[in-house]
């Protein structure tokens, strides 16, 4: 598995094969990479650990790849964003998730999806709206505004990942499955945004591509948006509020209707005029309206951000009972963390090597190989070591 995992992480890096060669020193060939990754050739464990070096991992994350499948669904994307920029973030995407899936497997946390995959067929934008109310009924959340989207996610068993991603993406879901195609987690993922509600309609907009099969002909997008608009919604909670039929609107209502649903200006004005609250004519003024006030960008009052706590919480616990190491929860955070409250283990590091998997064991023990080959006599250079795989 090491080819899919070296080509994820680079990938994830925006790093093309020349990149990725010039990052080692050169000690590898492009070529050499490109045969790693099509499975042709297996890198030495010197070569392996300056592969690691280059691409921020240690050599245990090119080693230690889960076995599981990740399938992205209805990846968005704006037509700026070139395929190289698309790679990329489909592999920041699937590298997410894997981390996810091994700090899950690393902690002993059972998988628990509660989430209908595909169950609700859509054969008109009405049945997407059925669909968020069901759906509602199911986790309990009756009809009331939800106050944490996020939160909500992930006490159903939910990865939600906020990507620092580049200007064109929007989001994507993501199925993992084992080797017999079972679903073994699932993924709502964003680009991370101040602002709280874009982030809550894109996290519903995604949560609809894991739970919907739209018919052949139906527009999946406008499908995704009816169903995310009646989740934050519900027709007739928004019906309470506003009225049956409206011929002009206040800002002030509308902004109160943001803070009570936690949606955009824009996506209540479009739900409303879906649901026949408010007709074209009034919807297209409100447009305009936001368009000269610069408010279709940045809109007025906006809400708080959502932060998804699961993958704080699993690294931190894999931390405190020393699964990992503080450089590994800094990778998996991206920043620095508390260490200064963690007791002092009298175990030792063999004892601890033995608690991980045989994978992880395996790389670890590679790795020490590779840092130490120049404490024997007679080492292979690795001038020779890149040779000999290239053209064996």
């Amino acid at each position: 598995m090491i080819q899919q995992r070296l080509r994820q992480l680079r990938l994830a890096r925006g790093m093309t094969l020349d990149d990725l060669a010039q990052a080692t020193g050169r000690i590898v060939t492009r070529q050499a990479i490109s045969k790693y990754e099509h499975g042709q050739a297996q890198p030495s464990p010197t070569v392996l650990h300056h592969l690691a070096m280059a691409l921020g991992v240690r050599t245990t994350d090119l080693l230690n790849s889960h076995e599981a499948q990740i399938e992205l669904i209805a990846h968005r994307k704006r037509a700026s964003l070139g395929k190289r920029q698309h790679e990329q973030m489909e592999a920041l995407a699937q590298e997410a998730l894997r981390d996810r899936l091994y700090l899950q497997e690393l902690i002993g946390e059972p998988a628990q999806l509660a989430l209908p995959l595909f169950e609700y067929p859509v054969a008109s934008l009405d049945d997407a709206e059925t669909a968020a109310t069901d759906l509602r009924a199911r986790w309990g959340l009756g009809s009331a505004p939800i106050a944490d989207l996020t939160d909500t996610l992930e006490e159903h068993g939910l990865h939600v990942i906020a990507l620092d991603a580049i200007d064109g993406f929007d989001g994507v879901a993501a199925i993992a499955r084992d080797e017999h195609g079972a679903a073994l987690a699932a993924a709502v993922i964003g680009r991370r945004s101040l602002d709280g509600a874009r982030w809550r309609m894109n996290l519903a907009h995604e949560l609809a591509h894991l739970v919907l099969q739209p018919h052949d002909g139906l527009d999946e997008e406008k499908v995704a948006f009816r169903f995310a608009a009646a989740l934050l919604a519900p027709a007739n909670a928004l019906r309470s509020h506003i009225g049956e039929h409206r011929t002009h609107l206040y800002l002030e209502e509308l902004l109160l209707l943001k803070r009570h649903f936690g949606m955009s200006i824009q996506a209540l004005l479009y739900h409303m005029q879906t649901l026949g609250i408010i007709n074209q004519r009034l919807y297209r003024s409100w447009m305009i309206k936001l368009s000269e006030r610069g408010w279709r960008t940045a809109e007025p009052e906006p809400l708080p951000p959502e932060e998804p706590l699961w993958l704080r919480r699993a690294t931190l616990r894999a931390l405190a009972e020393e699964l990992i190491d503080p450089a590994e929860a800094r990778r998996l955070l991206g920043e620095e963390v508390p260490v200064q409250d963690i007791p002092e283990r009298s175990e030792g590091r063999c004892q601890r090597l033995l608690r991980q998997p045989l994978a992880v064991r395996h790389a670890v023990l590679a790795e020490q190989v590779a840092a130490a080959a120049d404490l024997y006599p007679f080492p292979a250079t690795e001038a020779n070591e890149v040779a000999t795989r290239e053209h064996a």
